[in-house]
């Protein structure tokens, strides 16, 4: 047994020996003050009767109400209640049993006094001791720091101790930093940054209660999702408020201030360990370059951006048609970058005309395609947009930046083209075509880019997830079984900014995601993560697939294999044989024009590159399910 778990269990123990002292305590002290101190020996006899039936019971309700398994170091208004209701109740049912008893004398004035002085002993043990502890302990150690928020620091490596030294540098600083918690054993009682490691994680309980832990920061920004659970699972032990420092990639650099402390947030229990990826980039990629960002206002497009800005770029072009999209973005880099040149543009990228101009005024060095109409069960109602968005939009920009001689163009497509098997996943498998052939007429390098769900972009699952628990409704899930492959929004663009790095033209490069996902884990997970019991009844609801989702996605098919690159998480993908479009780029383009207005050409287009569907994979159900 460890340390950690032995002394919970001791100072639980003393907690009961403890509320059984002061019932035994506050009956007697009612019965004098009752008499004015001079106590008749008749109710002596009614003492020993109270007192065996007030101290098991108070025991009893003290444990099923969590009076022995709090932290009271952080304890809040909720642990005053749990005490006023376990006295409460104890007081009520054991008058019951005295009347069943039948002591040689009973008064109800005693009972009320006994509840009153109970409520005052066991809330002051509590609440009283910690004030102490507070007050005496801390006073000489803290003074002016004595109102800061007391924290230990999970993580004693190069951003928990940068992120000490600005908590003790700051006269702002929120904290008192009481030391560290590392997981590695080795660092057990050393000094990192002035401050001792104080233990393991599962050291947690017993350091949140002697030292008056009220908050736990993690400061692990290239940890595995895997690992941060695992981090939790020891936090949650305690009590204490968890908060976290920012993912490597949110930062650039694995260094974090005061201020980007924050919740801890879904994304964070689904990331991936980063401590083997370089954030360097090739410096004649994106330094002192003009870049062109499609889709500037979304999910990716908006990351992109927030990446290239950390590289410096000459300028950046902020291309999207949604100007409220367009205008946040641009307020936050040019606050956090203002030394970057940035350029709005508000245009659709099917318009050619509007296209070729902007590329001619700016002549952009790099393209990120990162526009699209993505949502499947969207994209079945209406296949001509999707062909003149994905695929004709697609080669609009294509074909301007060829015209400007732009060197570098990086489309984003997704693992839906794998053998699509729908409207949106055939629309990119096009783009993909029209862009591979594209790089064969052309000087600029043409490159494309597949992979899988982004955690938390507009429209994910995880979005929906947390619409429906702000609204108090189930989690909707489609198939209990359904799998998805998922990454945050920062790798996803960091590693969009490798695969153009490494591209050499004609190539269609995959994201290594990790294992697909089962959605229905993803809910239960969230649930836990929001305070909710998943195995409540009607906390998950099953609905059904919409029409042309999959059960399980595929990052390549089986004609496709994967080649490795330097860059252990991109792969670049080599086509066997199969089924290809035989369609050069004008002829593509030509039918796309016309398949615009005209709903059965763009079937039969999209039709052109779909795969028979298994029927185990494909479902058609209801339009009205939610979720990915």
């Amino acid at each position: 047994m460890s340390e950690a778990r032995t002394g919970v269990r001791w100072h639980r123990a003393l907690l009961v020996l403890l509320d059984a002292l002061l019932i035994n305590a506050a009956i007697l002290m009612a019965i004098w003050l009752r008499f004015d101190g001079q106590i008749p020996p008749l109710w002596w006899e009614f003492f020993r009767i109270a007192s065996l039936w007030l101290t098991p019971l108070m025991i009893v309700f003290g444990s099923l109400l969590g009076l022995y398994n709090r932290v009271w170091a952080y304890a809040r208004s909720e642990a005053a209640l749990a005490i006023l209701f376990a006295v409460t109740i104890t007081l009520l049912i054991g008058s019951l049993g005295l009347l069943y008893a039948g002591p040689p004398i009973f008064s109800r004035s005693i009972l009320m006094i006994t509840w009153l002085v109970a409520c005052l002993l066991i809330g002051g043990s509590r609440f009283g001791w910690r004030q102490l502890r507070r007050t005496v302990w801390h006073s000489d150690a803290d003074g002016e720091n004595g109102d800061r928020t007391p924290v230990v620091v999970y993580g004693a490596g190069h951003t928990g101790s940068t992120f000490i030294h600005h908590a003790e540098t700051s006269a702002d600083s929120p904290y008192r930093i009481l030391g560290f918690v590392d997981d590695d054993p080795a660092l057990n009682g050393m000094i990192v940054g002035g401050h001792r490691v104080l233990g393991t994680g599962a050291d947690l309980p017993r350091i949140v209660e002697r030292f008056d832990v009220e908050e736990i920061i993690l400061a692990a920004p290239s940890a595995s999702g895997r690992r941060i659970r695992r981090m939790l699972r020891h936090v949650e032990d305690t009590g204490a408020r968890v908060r976290t420092l920012p993912r490597l990639l949110e930062t650039g650099d694995g260094t974090a201030a005061l201020e980007d402390v924050r919740d801890l947030s879904f994304e964070d229990l689904l990331g991936r360990d980063m401590t083997d990826i370089s954030l360097e980039l090739d410096p004649d990629y994106v330094a002192g370059r003009t870049i062109l960002v499609t889709g500037a206002g979304g999910s990716i497009g908006s990351e992109i951006c927030r990446q290239l800005c950390r590289y410096q770029p000459r300028e950046i072009i902020l291309l999207g048609r949604g100007e409220n999209r367009i205008h946040s973005i641009y307020q936050e880099l040019q606050s956090a970058f203002p030394q970057i040149r940035l350029t709005t543009c508000i245009c659709n990228f099917t318009n050619e005309g509007h296209v070729r101009e902007v590329f001619m005024r700016h002549r952009p060095d790099v393209v990120f395609h990162a526009g699209a109409h993505k949502h499947v069960y969207l994209m079945e109602d209406h296949p001509r947009e999707a062909v003149r968005n994905n695929v004709f939009g697609t080669g609009v920009v294509a074909l301007a930046a060829d015209a400007v001689g732009v060197e570098r163009f990086v489309a984003i497509s997704t693992d839906k083209a794998v053998e699509p098997c729908n409207v949106m996943g055939a629309s990119k498998r096009l783009s993909e075509i029209l862009i591979m052939g594209l790089d064969r007429e052309s000087e600029t390098n043409f490159t494309a880019v597949r992979f899988g769900n982004v955690i938390g972009s507009s429209g994910s699952v995880l979005t929906i997830f947390k619409q429906q628990a702000l609204e108090g409704r189930p989690l909707t899930v489609t198939h209990p079984e359904a799998t998805r492959f998922f990454m945050t929004v920062e790798e996803a663009a960091f590693l969009v900014l490798q695969a153009g790095a490494l591209s050499e033209g004609g190539n269609i490069y995959v994201l290594e995601m990790g294992e697909p996902i089962c959605i229905y884990e993803i809910a239960r997970e969230f649930l836990k993560l929001n305070g909710r019991d998943p195995d409540r009844p009607g906390a998950i609801r099953i609905t059904s697939l919409r029409r042309g989702e999959k059960v399980h996605e595929r990052l390549h098919s089986p004609n496709e294999e994967l080649e490795s690159t330097r860059c252990r998480r991109v792969q670049r993908i080599s086509i066997n044989s199969g089924h290809e479009l035989d369609l050069s780029p004008s002829e593509l383009m030509a039918r796309a024009r016309r398949a615009m207005t005209s709903r059965a050409e763009a079937e039969a287009l999209l039709d052109a590159v779909c795969d028979p569907a298994d029927p185990s994979e494909i479902i058609e159900l209801a339009p009205e399910a939610a979720g990915e």
